[in-house]
């Protein structure tokens, strides 16, 4: 028998070995499969086994050409050699290819404590094995422009109600346009969900897609049609769910509460509450405990006022019973905040966490719980561990700007340049890390690149014309950053800021908020934010012949428009009076604001302060209380009122809607408050003998008080 014969044949039989390995080795991953879910165990076995199967072809080719030889123990030097390294080579790949995914079960059991303060036990699935998908705005085919705000509404609502069923991680955002759907979704998703809807008569329509992520092919649609919306946006929840792959079963249940039930009845309240405009939302429907909820987190995230959250949240708890649990426990964890119980609303954040580590409002609280313990490296690996779990949008910025916060900026240049592959926009990410590693020149390329590209930004990134133009001619140092450096509180809210340097930059904390990273932008200012998002400025302001700061001017740039809100720099004696106020030793406190007052001229509230204790300290209780019962009363949208001994005023119409703050006395008709530091209010009886109100303003330009005599401003007692 010839050579040539002999190799024909023992390929032949190689290959048929071959083929029967390969459907052996198919059929065992398809049980594996099977059984994985089954069983709740990860599908990332699958994967390993495949790898496993497909790495070892090329030891078990020769090994079939050779099986005579080797299995008389003959081995060449080459199959010494092969063979081993095909094993070190496979497991290599596996280590780094699965050496971080969970390998075990995908669910686990967790406990966490019910509102009645009781713990209780529930299966949920890891956040790793969740169906993440993106939710875009649906397109408005009714040309009525009443339903527009139904473009976004519809995909809010649709991720609220799925947010219930924590095996999915639905991301909405408010998007049209394919080749943005397509950037947006491919970076995290296999797959995201958009429609259309439009109204015959009193029926809605409304189409729902789901598409692939990379290429938005059609996967699956359905219309739904009816009178009532919120049944039909109830069954695009169901629909989307069995689409996604999600099975429920005995151990992996979820909750589905109707939307008209956890949210509202009227589709006007349910549209304010889209727009977020709580106030009216609660207005048309009183019970509406989601508005509460909502409206409550913002007063504190953004420091209108502790009484306003307070008074807020007490109407969100009162409610609590028609939300789904993670909302009623949010609402206790926000009630804690609101009222200063710090350690038990941190006790329950993290048990929560352990049920929802994706819950934005849990992070935020963290965050902040980090920002008020200056703890920069926990914070980037919370971060980062949030990001790998669940790899959307959000967790990016957010841990973009842990890195930033850190000091890690070639790390997050990496990370940015990995996904900048498939969506080359959020190079914009970029700019801020390469100056803060003094790469001015490449910054500036970028910063040219993405005014060519987003034209529509130009409001957004002068401040980073402005830092690159200050960078390009002053080499940054550390210590341009010192005089900067301190606390800072608004005088339009209760809003602190703290500013320190760290990682060679300087960081921000604002209270209830979160860190982030400035830089230099010129000889008296610091700028941070993201092109495509929003961007700040903080310029130092100087009293006259003084090289001490007396507070900075926050310039805030968003899409078209900037606002201006001034911040007063507190120094050490500030704090003291401070702190001596709030432990209600009033006189110690009246010395520390006279010597605080003494060293900071400038700062007005201080005097207002000073003038409040001396009038409750020469005044009688009597006095004060008929005073108070005399200005008490509506004026226009005005309302004054006491309660519990104490003068408060809330200021609500149309268009404003002002924090409730109790109003302190400086004399017999003008009060100061410590909400708002820039206002005065004050009454007077006019020439026809009616008590009529008004304020005073702060002109932080000019440093005077200013009556402002205006329709707005004076308003008789009705």
């Amino acid at each position: 028998m010839s050579t040539e014969t002999t190799h024909s044949k023992r390929w032949l039989r190689t290959l048929k070995i071959l083929a029967a390995y390969l459907v052996a080795a198919w059929t065992f991953l398809q049980f594996v499969d099977w059984a994985l879910n089954r069983y709740s165990i990860s599908p990332y076995w699958v994967d390993v086994l495949l790898w496993v199967f497909v790495g070892i072809i090329p030891s078990l080719v020769i090994y079939l050409y050779n099986q005579e030889r080797i299995n008389k123990r003959m081995l060449k030097l080459r199959e010494k050699i092969i063979f081993p390294l095909n094993i070190i080579i496979l497991f290599t790949v596996l280590y780094f290819g699965f050496g971080n995914s969970d390998l075990g079960a995908t669910t686990k059991e967790i406990t966490y404590t019910n509102e009645e303060g009781q713990l209780e036990s529930k299966t949920i699935t890891k956040e790793e094995f969740r169906i993440g998908f993106a939710i875009f705005s649906f397109e408005n085919q009714t040309g009525d422009e009443t339903l527009e705000w139904l473009r976004y509404g519809i995909g809010r609502l649709i991720e609220e109600d799925l947010f219930q069923n924590k095996n999915l991680s639905p991301d909405f955002t408010d998007m049209s346009g394919t080749s943005g759907k397509i950037k947006e979704a491919s970076l995290f998703y296999d797959f995201y969900v958009d429609g259309n809807f439009k109204k015959n008569g009193d029926n809605f329509e409304v189409t729902t897609y789901i598409r692939k992520a990379n290429n938005s092919k059609v996967l699956a649609e359905q219309t739904f049609t009816g009178t009532e919306l919120l049944p039909l946006l109830d069954d695009i929840s169901v629909f989307i769910t069995n689409e996604s792959g999600f099975v429920e079963t005995n151990k992996v249940q979820y909750l589905d509460f109707p939307i008209n039930e956890f949210m509202s009845n009227s589709l006007e309240a349910i549209k304010h509450y889209i727009h977020g405009n709580y106030t009216k939302a609660v207005a048309e429907d009183q019970t509406f405990a989601m508005a509460y909820l909502q409206d409550a987190k913002r007063a504190l995230r953004y420091n209108r006022g502790k009484l306003e959250a307070q008074d807020i949240v007490d109407k969100a708890f009162r409610y609590r019973n028609k939300l789904p649990l993670q909302k009623q426990l949010e609402v206790n964890i926000q009630r804690n905040l609101a009222y200063d119980n710090f350690e038990d609303a941190e006790r329950q954040v993290k048990l929560q966490l352990e049920v929802d580590p994706h819950n934005d409002f849990y992070n935020q609280v963290l965050s902040a719980l980090y920002g008020e313990t200056r703890q920069t490296l926990k914070n980037l690996t919370t971060s980062e561990a949030l990001f790998d779990e669940e790899p959307n949008p959000d967790n990016g910025i957010n841990l973009a700007v842990a890195s930033l916060v850190s000091g890690h900026d070639q790390r997050l240049i990496d990370a940015i340049e990995k996904y900048e592959i498939i969506n080359p926009s959020i190079s914009i990410f970029k700019l801020q890390p390469l100056l803060f590693q003094g790469k001015i020149d490449e910054a500036k390329t970028l910063l040219e690149d993405i005014k060519t590209l987003h034209p529509s930004y130009s409001n957004r990134w002068k401040v980073y014309d402005s830092a690159i133009a200050y960078l390009s001619e002053h080499k940054l140092e550390v210590s341009d950053y010192e005089k900067f450096v301190g606390r800072y509180r608004s005088d339009y809210n209760e809003q602190t800021c703290e500013l320190w340097i760290e990682n060679d930059r300087i960081i921000q904390y604002v209270k209830n908020q979160n860190m982030s990273a400035y830089l230099l932008g010129g000889p008296n200012s610091i700028v941070s934010g993201i092109i495509n998002d929003r961007t700040w400025e903080m310029e130092l302001k100087y009293a006259d012949d003084s090289d001490k700061p007396i507070g900075f001017l926050l310039h805030q740039n968003d899409f078209r428009n900037s606002i201006s809100l001034w911040y007063w720099k507190e120094d050490a004696s500030i704090s003291k009076a401070h702190d001596a106020y709030d432990t209600g030793d009033m006189e110690a406190a009246l010395r520390f604001y006279e010597s605080a007052y003494e060293q900071n001229p400038t700062h007005s509230y201080l005097k207002n302060t000073i003038d409040h204790l001396n009038y409750q300290k020469t005044t009688s209780n009597d006095s004060i209380q008929l005073q108070f019962a005399k200005h008490a009363g509506s004026y226009g949208p005005r309302e004054f009122w006491v309660e519990d001994g104490r003068l408060y005023y809330k200021r609500k119409e149309e268009t404003v809607n002002l924090a409730k703050v109790e109003l302190l006395p400086i004399d017999a008709n003008t009060y100061m408050n410590l909400t708002k530091l820039g206002t005065k209010m004050a009454f007077e009886t006019s020439e026809d003998g009616k008590l009529a109100s008004y304020a005073y303003s702060f002109n932080n330009e000019s440093m005077v008080w200013e009556r402002l005599d205006n329709e707005t401003n004076f308003y008789h007692k009705d």
